[in-house]
């Protein structure tokens, strides 16, 4: 007699389930006009999304994930998903609700509905063809809705083969060289392990090795390899009976103590004694600019909103850090909260609901900041807050030392002519106003054009009124998209343009690689403040 068992829904058991489709939305050109705007997708069933373009990104469960052609994302229901699109690049996203059930069977037992933990996809995904990715988006977007049995079927078919590329992503993926090499040094990545020794698991050339594996991973090889022992020092940190630094610094691979010090305050900013004390405190950074007035006290948030696109400097910088991603619904960030129990709370009041706040604040303290406050204001409330009034008073006393240096270097050209900020965007011209461009006019003195003390933060204008503002030097920053080139170019070709007095006395700086200039230029935080305070000199060196 045949034993009847649970199966363990790995991928073998993908072949073994039966799915029905159930809807098919597809989105396009979805595209957010202001920050407050949030796109919630519902995954009251499973939900296989398929982009077909570049363009937007997707935050499933508070983990942000960049859309291009043939990015597949399974989701299961009850998933939280977000779609946001700023870059001004057109949308294509094919949605695909579908259930799965298990057929009755003598020999096992399959759950109707599996679990998140046990479904046997994977979350993500990448079809490498173009043409097909094509295909079956226009295939099942132009063929449901049709009523006939054969669509339908066309359709059921097409959600199979997506289903079944997605298994075969996970397959390759098992296989792959790179991947090879990049688990041996996982493994190893306290030895001395060579570039060479890794070259040749990959069966590549040392050069091209290298190459391929920063293009993949987005780091160097001993750059990685750094990550994961600072990823190490920082576990073995934060144990109840952690060792001493003397001996984790050896433990994790290095010989020489002040070497791996430099290296864990290069990555954190916080010098390792420091962080190994304040990072057990559990503090929850509610509002994304919220991130930006803490790390500065030499603490680093354990909950934090995460998700956004321009938070990638943090994201990347504190991923290991933030243990509990925060999002936009109110409901998700109270259970996370709730779970996780934090030492301490800070938000910005105007962002979120009074009704909010007081749930808040029955999970632990919390400072609710008012948005209108300067931002040195900001630091000095969270400091007193978290009792590090110290701190805060070292980093602004710096902070002054180093506008000094900046503003003496620049004197030949600060408080002498007016200064225009001007940021190039693929659907508009925009103006930076009196508390975005804070460092520059309140800090270091640039002179602003008349009228714009009147502008806050930023105001979208058109090319002819350039001439309005009659600035004496224009700083310009392009977006970095192909449709904020074309209408660079454009602009600076014009008539108008050529006749604006700081083009004749060529007195324009063209910013480049300068992620202070892009959204949120309202990141009204000491830590994006400091950060563009660095920024200045080269803006200003031709």
């Amino acid at each position: 007699m045949n034993k009847k068992h649970t199966l363990d829904l790995q991928p073998m058991a993908a072949g073994r389930l039966c799915y029905r489709l159930l809807d098919v939305q597809v989105l396009r050109d979805t595209t957010n006009t202001r920050q407050s705007e949030r796109n919630f997708i519902e995954t009251k069933s499973h939900l296989l999304i398929l982009s077909n373009a570049h363009g937007g990104r997707l935050i499933i469960d508070g983990r942000l994930h960049v859309l291009r052609p043939g990015s597949l994302f399974v989701c299961v229901p009850g998933q939280l998903v977000e779609l946001t699109n700023y870059t001004g690049h057109p949308l294509e996203i094919l949605l695909l609700y579908f259930q799965t059930y298990a057929m009755p069977s003598d020999e096992l037992t399959i759950p109707s509905t599996p679990s998140s933990d046990s479904f046997p996809f994977p979350s993500e995904a990448i079809i490498p063809s173009v043409m097909t990715v094509g295909y079956l988006f226009s295939t099942i977007s132009s063929h449901w809705g049709n009523g006939t049995p054969s669509a339908w079927l066309r359709c059921e078919a097409g959600l199979l083969e997506l289903l079944g590329l997605a298994l075969h992503y996970q397959e390759q993926q098992t296989e792959l060289a790179l991947e090879a090499s990049r688990m041996e040094l996982e493994r190893h990545y306290r030895s001395e392990i060579t570039i060479d020794a890794l070259a040749k698991i990959a069966g590549l050339s040392r050069f091209h090795f290298m190459r391929l594996f920063k293009e993949r991973y987005g780091k160097g090889v001993m750059e990685y390899r750094t990550d994961l022992r600072l990823r190490d020092a920082k576990q073995l940190m934060s144990e109840p009976d952690s060792s001493s630094l003397g001996d984790i610094f050896y433990q994790v691979g290095y010989k020489n103590e002040s070497y791996f010090s430099s290296l864990f305050k290069k990555q954190t900013g916080i010098a390792p004694a420091i962080y190994q004390r304040n990072q057990k405190r559990k503090i929850a950074a509610y509002s994304w600019v919220n991130f930006g007035q803490i790390v500065p006290l030499q603490i680093i948030p354990f909950a934090a909103a995460m998700d956004h696109y321009w938070t990638d400097h943090y994201r990347n910088k504190y991923e290991y850090e933030v243990k509990v991603p925060l999002s936009h619904q109110y409901e998700f960030n109270l259970n996370a909260l709730e779970q996780s129990k934090p030492e301490r709370i800070i938000g910005i009041h105007e962002f979120i609901p009074i009704e909010e706040q007081d749930k808040l604040r029955q999970i632990a303290p919390s400072l609710f900041l008012s948005w209108e406050d300067e931002w040195r204001s900001h630091l000095l409330s969270v400091a007193e807050f978290l009792s590090q009034e110290q701190v805060a008073k070292e980093w602004l006393k710096d902070y002054e030392r180093r506008v000094s240096v900046i503003k003496a270097d620049l004197h030949p050209i600060v408080g002498r002519a007016t200064l225009l900020v001007l940021i190039v965007g693929g659907n508009q011209l925009t103006i930076w106003g009196h508390r975005a461009g804070t460092v520059l006019y309140d800090d270091l003195g640039f002179v602003m054009p008349e009228g714009l003390s009147e502008v806050r933060w930023a105001k979208s204008i058109e090319p002819d009124e350039l001439a309005e503002w009659n600035a004496d030097r224009i700083l310009v920053y392009v977006n970095d998209n192909p449709a904020s080139q074309t209408r660079w170019n454009s602009l600076r070709q014009s008539e108008g343009w050529k006749k604006l007095r700081a083009v004749q006395n060529n007195k324009v700086h063209l910013a480049s690689n300068c992620s202070c200039f892009e959204a949120p230029w309202n990141d009204y935080s000491a830590d994006a403040i400091s950060r563009f305070l660095n920024e200045i000199p080269r803006l200003f060196s031709s």
